[in-house]
């Protein structure tokens, strides 16, 4: 059974980049998964689709469609090139309604690549709470795309093994796991933690511990930072401080990872 992946093309709020094709081709390619690109059109709503249609809007309209024809003319031209069989689905949905729909959409794949930008936060904060599936949040630039070394952070919670089931389409293929053990309270249950790793030894895996504790700092910060130093291609976290998580999404996720984003990074709520 393959891997189903979802890359969202999209227009507005701001154009997907070329970047952003080429990895989520990359990514499927390692991965042994498919690639299905949902482009995103969004329709006038009300009287905007009426007799007050103005100039701007059709001129905004014929830009949409303009470079829709060339994200799409990219996309088929990388993936033939490669040899990757991609599947585009075009979309529709009223402006006020886009990122609900695409919520919607996502959750007939199993992973939904986007690209970390300031304007496409909304977007990321409605995947990452109403999809109900994993997100793979990538930073702006290109990416080989193959996971030989994962880190996971790991508490101990729910939110955590969840986080890390659902990034098991992602990680079949590394070597070696980093376990970032994220101390952020007194209560930790040491045996239960033996127990994941040994069961991730067991799965094939070379693991590593890297420890850490929690004092008042920015945990996602932190947890950031200890996946990069143990040079992992991907970091999987789930929902840490969740009553926290979604006061601090004014802008977006949570503020560690959406204002400075430095690896590949699969979240999950």
């Amino acid at each position: 059974m393959k891997p189903q992946f979802h890359l969202p093309l999209m227009t507005r709020p701001e154009a997907s980049s070329f970047a952003i094709i080429e990895n989520a081709i990359q990514f499927s390619l390692h991965q042994g998964a498919d690639l299905v690109a949902s482009l995103a059109i969004a329709r006038r709503h009300g009287r905007e689709a009426t007799e007050t249609y103005s100039d701007d809007d059709v001129q905004a309209d014929r830009f949409d469609r303009d470079v829709a024809a060339q994200l799409v003319r990219h996309l088929r031209e990388r993936s033939e090139r490669v040899g990757l069989d991609v599947r585009l689905v075009p979309t529709e949905a009223e402006v006020i309604s886009a990122t609900i729909r695409l919520a919607e959409l996502a959750r007939a794949y199993d992973v939904t690549i986007l690209e970390n930008t300031e304007l496409a936060r909304p977007i990321v904060e409605s995947l990452f709470f109403d999809s109900g599936r994993p997100l793979l949040l990538l930073p702006s630039g290109n990416f080989y795309g193959r996971i030989d070394n994962i880190a996971i952070a790991w508490d101990g919670s729910a939110a955590a093994a969840r986080a890390a089931s659902n990034a098991y389409p992602m990680i079949q293929s590394a070597a070696k796991a980093t376990v970032i053990h994220v101390r952020a309270s007194a209560r930790w249950n040491e045996d239960l933690f033996n127990r994941y790793l040994e069961t991730l030894k067991h799965s094939g895996l070379e693991v590593a511990l890297a420890a850490v504790r929690c004092d008042g700092e920015d945990i996602t910060t932190i947890i950031q930072d200890t996946a990069i130093e143990s040079r992992s291609d991907l970091l999987i976290a789930g929902a840490y401080g969740h009553s926290r998580l979604r006061e601090s999404l004014a802008g977006g996720v949570t503020r560690g990872l959406l204002e400075n984003l430095r690896m590949p990074t699969l979240l999950s709520h």
